[in-house]
């Protein structure tokens, strides 16, 4: 299947840099993105959808989008790293790919990055996965 049909059938939103996709009749909502830079693209796309007061960062998985909740730690320990399962104490595992998250190194740059590219000020701790 192609991602013009799975997406009509879907009703999804197309997001691309790709005008010829964006003509293609499957395609009902789309958007054409301008910048070529990441950052920048995540920047307007924010503009664009008015999307600032409604991010909810840390709650979605990154591989599959499913919602991530608390989950014990020794519930998941014998999957852990050792570093990670000596050093973190909470964790969240996604309820569709059960993957698990962690406030590692990552999580601290993005908490970071988030507020500039969403152009707000509050801080994004309470807003992650408690």
């Amino acid at each position: 299947m192609q991602m013009a049909d799975a997406v009509a059938s879907d009703a999804r939103v197309v997001l691309t840099r790709d005008r010829q996709l964006l003509k293609r009749n499957a395609i009902r909502y789309g958007y054409w993105i301008r910048n070529t830079d990441p950052r920048a693209q995540f920047t307007e796309l924010v503009q664009q959808f008015d999307l600032a007061c409604r991010a909810k960062p840390f709650t979605r998985c990154l591989c599959c989008n499913g919602l991530l909740q608390s989950v014990s730690k020794a519930a998941i320990a014998a999957g852990l790293p050792p570093r990670t399962r000596d050093v973190f104490d909470e964790f969240h595992r996604c309820c569709g790919c059960y993957r698990i998250y962690w406030r590692g190194s990552h999580y601290q740059r993005l908490s970071r990055l988030l507020p500039r590219l969403l152009g707000i000020v509050d801080s994004l701790h309470e807003t992650g996965p408690n």
